[in-house]
Order: structure tokens, then C-alpha cells, then sequence
């Protein structure tokens, strides 16, 4: 006990120190019981805030030290202190790690602001729904509890690109697995297809899943999205070239590579810095609107969605990818993971306001244009198990494969599974 008073006095006399020249002054401890609070999970978590906090504030004179009361990082801070505790009170609330740490915030005066005159609310305890002093004053928890409770934490967060990928191969299986679908490859139909089926379709997502788990290691870390744009370019081509080996030269996923890559980073980088859910769409545009730009400074190497934009000046995912993927925001207001029958639904939604360039380049602007007519017309008004099997065939005979909409009903899929299994989880 006295050594954690002593470390306790020897922290306070360092911020009293810090604050003699009216700066403010933010400290950052883990809330780690038991004596022992120097371990590997602690340093970890204190090394994971304070480089988040160092990336949002304005920092300087920065002091560390590891006492009785675990890793301690104090630095001082140019700004308001009463705007800099509402940002540490959110990096509290919203980062999966928030809840192990305080982040106490000091202006001009030694006693700490207090998150209850902001919020009006004291903190909850981690095992119970109970405030947690009145946890600490009772001795509800036993401390292995407490500790275990904090080490899974961190372990889980550690280990969150991993989680991520069972996501990215649930999305693209249900896609695949889709019937009617109305020209794409599906386990009971090549669709338009003559050089790939549904194991064609198999053997490319077994590949892609580790350039998923690639995208996820880069989009979780203490940078900003936006400058993560050259590396995920460089693992986005790695994909597609393992892709081509793997199908024998089949272009089965080339458009998905970039929406779910894209979409990975994205998620995984707001993850990481402890933001909501409607930041990822925020971040798609901060790493995808340079590659808007390319299409203005074409080269003879060109894709079908290049050659598409020369003719017909539609700039497809890209332009898609820049405004935030509009349209798959959208989508997830329609599409329901337990609702097998919103899986279709979303589908017939997207065709029928998708300027899907694999329309484009088999069927023409004509083609397109009849398809967004015909699936705007089952959305609007209904359908019938018999009739889509009718348009399904008829699709198929005609040619007509909707794959950039096919792209973006994976993407939906996966934010589903994202906002459900992790976002939800953490409100």
C-alpha cells in the first residue's frame, strides 16, 4: 500500500511541476487491480493510447515512468483543457481499450476535471452494469476476474485483424452462395459466365482471404488512413496478381479486391482510433478520392471500368469509393443478416441504381439502361419467387452480369457483420 501512495504522491508532484506554467496536462494510467500493475497488458495498452492522444493533441514534454500505479505517460498540451477532456472522455467511451485506462485531464489546477461534470455520469464498472466506485467501495469482483477481464481486452484487440477476416470470407460466400442472381455465378449456375463457376469463384476467394488479413494489418495503426494509400495499392495488385494464378488468368474478383480492401482499411483504421461507425465512411474518402484523379491521366495499360470512363465518362467504384460508397450505405438500411430474403432484396436494389460497368462493357449504356429499369420496377412494386427466376434466365441468355453490384452486396454484407459483431458490441 505504501508503495502505491508513494508512486501516487510521485506522480502528482510531477503534474504539479507541469502545471506552474498554466499549461494543461493530461495523464494517462490503466486501471489494472492487483499489485501488480507493470505487466505486458498494461504497457500495451498505455503505449496504444498515448500514441492515439499523441496523433489527436498537441503535445509536448512528454514524461513516462513506470511505478508502483503501472506505466504512467503525463505530457503537457497547448489548448483548451475543458475541449481536451470531451476528446478524452470519447477516446474513453469509444476505443476498445478505453474502458482499462484514465485519462485524466489538469487545468490550472491540481484537481483533475471531472467526467462527471461533462457527461453527468460516473463510469461503469467492467463486470456489472454498476457504477464501478460502488464496485471498488463493496468489493463486488474478486481481482482474477477483474484482471481477466482486462487481459481479454487486450488479447481480443491484439487479435482483431484475424476476427476481421472470418467477416471478409462470410461476405463473399454469402454472395456467392446468392440464388437468383440474376446473370452471376452462383453453386447452380455459371450465370453469363462460360470460363468460371461456382469453384472457380472458391479458388479465388481462397486466396484473397490472406490479402484481406494484409489489408487489416494496415489499416490498424496510429496513422491516418489517408496516408496508407501507396500500401494498400501495393497489397491490392499482390491480390489481383494471386488471384489471375490462381483461377488461370479468370477475372473472378479484380472490382472486389478494391471494395473490400478499401473497405477493410477503412474499418480496421477507425477501429483502431476508437471511432464510431459512421467515421469508416468518412475514412473510404480520405484513402480512395486520389485514385479518382487517375482517370483524368490515363496510360495505354487500361482496365474495362478506364475504357468505360473514355467513352462514356463514368468514373464507376472509383467515383463510388470517393463520395464514401453512397450506395451500399444506402444498402444497409435494406439488407438484414438474419433475413435471408434481404439478401436478394439488396441485390435487386443496387442493379437498379448501379452504373455497373460489367453491365456496361458487355451490354452497352443501352443494356445497363434496361436493367436498372426492370430491377427499379421489382423494387418498387414486388415480385414474385417466379418471376425473378424468369429475369435470372433471361439475364443469362442476354449476357447480362451484374458484377460491380455483386461487389457492392459484399461490401454490405460485410459492414452488416461489422456494425453487428463489433460496433454493437462496444455500445
Amino acid at each position: 500500500m505504501m508503495d502505491i501512495l508513494t508512486a501516487k504522491d510521485t506522480r502528482v508532484s510531477l503534474i504539479e511541476a507541469m502545471l506552474a506554467e498554466n499549461n494543461v496536462v493530461i495523464s494517462i494510467r490503466c486501471n489494472y487491480p492487483g499489485v501488480s500493475k507493470a505487466n505486458y497488458h498494461t504497457s500495451k495498452v498505455i503505449t496504444i493510447i498515448s500514441n492515439i492522444v499523441s496523433k489527436q493533441l498537441n503535445i509536448y514534454d512528454v514524461k513516462t515512468l513506470t511505478t508502483a500505479e503501472g506505466p504512467i505517460f503525463l505530457a503537457k498540451i497547448h489548448g483548451d483543457g475543458k475541449i481536451i477532456k470531451e476528446k478524452m472522455i470519447k477516446l474513453e467511451d469509444q476505443h476498445p481499450l478505453g474502458r482499462l485506462v484514465d485519462i485524466d485531464v489538469y487545468f490550472k489546477s491540481i484537481k483533475s476535471l471531472s467526467r462527471k461534470d461533462f457527461t453527468g455520469k460516473l463510469r461503469k464498472c467492467f463486470l456489472c452494469n454498476d457504477y464501478a466506485f460502488n464496485c471498488i467501495v463493496n468489493k463486488r469482483h474478486d481481482e482474477l476476474s477483474l484482471q481477466a477481464y482486462f487481459h481479454k481486452q487486450v488479447e481480443t484487440f491484439e487479435n482483431l485483424p484475424l476476427d476481421i477476416i472470418e467477416y471478409t470470407n462470410q461476405a463473399m460466400l454469402y454472395e456467392l452462395n446468392l440464388y437468383p442472381s440474376f446473370g452471376l455465378v452462383s453453386p447452380y449456375s455459371q450465370g453469363a459466365h462460360s470460363d468460371m463457376d461456382h469453384f472457380t469463384f472458391i479458388d479465388s476467394i481462397s486466396v484473397l482471404n490472406k490479402y484481406m488479413l494484409q489489408f487489416a494489418y494496415l489499416g490498424y495503426q496510429n496513422e491516418s488512413v489517408a496516408d496508407l494509400l501507396n500500401e494498400a495499392i501495393a497489397i491490392g495488385k499482390a491480390c489481383e496478381e494471386a488471384m489471375f494464378t490462381k483461377t488461370k488468368g479468370v477475372n473472378t474478383h479484380k472490382g472486389l479486391i478494391f471494395v473490400l480492401g478499401t473497405l477493410v482499411v477503412s474499418v480496421m483504421n477507425t477501429i483502431y482510433h476508437g471511432e464510431a461507425f459512421e467515421v469508416i465512411f468518412a475514412n473510404i474518402i480520405k484513402l480512395t478520392k486520389p485514385k479518382l484523379s487517375e482517370l483524368d491521366d490515363l496510360n495505354k495499360n487500361l482496365s474495362n471500368g478506364k475504357k468505360i470512363y473514355l467513352k462514356y465518362k463514368l468514373k464507376g467504384v472509383r467515383q463510388e469509393a470517393s463520395l464514401g460508397f453512397p450506395l451500399i450505405q444506402k444498402a444497409l438500411d435494406i439488407f438484414a443478416i438474419n433475413d435471408k430474403k434481404s439478401y436478394v432484396k439488396t441485390l435487386i436494389y443496387l442493379m437498379s441504381v448501379c452504373n455497373d460497368t460489367t453491365i456496361i462493357h458487355r451490354k452497352g449504356l443501352e443494356g445497363l439502361t434496361k436493367v436498372k429499369t426492370t430491377m427499379s420496377k421489382l423494387f418498387k412494386h414486388g415480385y414474385s419467387v417466379d418471376e425473378l427466376f424468369r429475369i435470372d434466365k433471361q439475364f443469362v441468355k442476354e449476357g447480362i452480369s451484374p458484377g460491380g453490384s455483386a461487389d457492392l452486396l459484399c461490401g454490405t454484407i460485410f459492414l452488416s457483420l461489422i456494425k453487428n459483431n463489433i460496433f454493437k458490441r462496444r455500445e
